[in-house]
């Protein structure tokens, strides 16, 4: 079998941080979405909130932030280690034990909740805000993964037009997401050591789909389409395989400085956010980049692409 002679991982890179002048303008996003986390900045502007370390392993996802990296130093003042697994932010029950609490990460706030205080109301509360969250990431990220789109290829940011054509496949996208995770709370009330054998699962969920939100815009593709070639990628293995290892890999170096840079009061706050911005940029560009590569679509120009509200010949 022939070598995968496709770029890599740190030719991507090497891309990005080429035009990085031209994606500058992009870093506010996730600055802002950063400062946008009210608590998690009180507690590490907090010199006395205490030290944490943590090691976060994450796939490609469009909306990356300084809190993608790192958490906060704990309230309590208690040091707890994190695995990185979505949810997992070190033990916060009095006696140690894992799978009490569960997090989410939405693209403005952490909801933490303990799994015997989820009912009805608190369910149907969670939906809505869900519902206004996947809104908010879907329009901030449909301008965000398709104006850098848009300026690795050398062509004008249009961000309204990015947010026009992708923004709705991105609301669908996040609403699968969130209603999964909704969907599965109740059978982890009744059964909290279920969480450790859902680790597995999410993890293999989010390997074969990383690149379905990258896809919607990348490629145009429609809702299931990139499911099915986000799918076909992943078990195909090859060049997406080991973007997602050195994408986990580069993320998890990173979380390690950051998680001390925010442990240090704030001025250790501020240098990890401004750290944490322009890396979460570059790594966004960087999926970006690969994804154009991986859909045979990763030219200067558009003139063998349409563009939303044109005709396309692609399959």
């Amino acid at each position: 079998m022939a070598p995968d002679r496709s770029p890599t991982f740190f030719d991507h890179v090497g891309r990005v941080v080429d035009r990085f002048d031209a994606l500058l303008p992009f870093v506010v996003v996730p600055f802002g979405l950063s400062l946008l986390e009210f608590e998690n900045v009180r507690r590490a502007l907090d010199s006395a909130g205490g030290f944490s370390l943590n090691v976060e392993f994450a796939f490609p996802t469009p909306l990356l932030d300084l809190w993608s990296f790192a958490d906060p130093p704990p309230a309590t003042g208690r040091a707890g280690p994190s695995t990185g697994v979505p949810g997992d932010h070190g033990p916060t029950d009095p006696t140690g034990a894992p799978g009490s609490d569960i997090t989410i990460e939405t693209p403005v706030e952490t909801i933490a909740m303990s799994l015997e205080g989820v009912g009805i109301e608190l369910l149907t509360w969670l939906g809505l805000a869900l519902l206004a969250y996947a809104a908010i990431s879907a329009v901030v990220a449909a301008g965000y993964v398709g104006g850098i789109d848009r300026r690795l290829r050398g062509e004008p940011a249009a961000i309204l037009e990015c947010v026009v054509a992708y923004a709705p496949r991105l609301f669908l996208y996040h609403l699968v997401v969130f209603g999964a995770f909704v969907a599965v709370v109740p059978f982890l009330v009744v059964a909290p050591p279920l969480l450790l054998l859902a680790v597995p699962v999410v993890i293999v969920l989010g390997y074969l789909f990383y690149a379905v939100p990258f896809l919607f815009v990348v490629a145009d593709a429609g809702f299931l389409e990139a499911f099915r070639r986000s799918a076909e990628f992943g078990l195909d293995g090859g060049s997406y395989f080991w973007f997602a290892l050195w994408h986990v890999v580069a993320a998890a170096g990173i979380s390690i400085v950051l998680s001390v840079l925010v442990s240090a009061g704030a001025v250790g706050f501020l240098l990890a956010l401004f750290v944490a911005s322009p890396a979460a940029l570059v790594l966004t560009a960087t999926t970006v980049s690969f994804v154009q590569a991986l859909t045979d679509d990763g030219g200067e120009t558009t003139s063998d692409r349409s563009r939303p509200g044109t005709a396309s010949t692609s399959p």
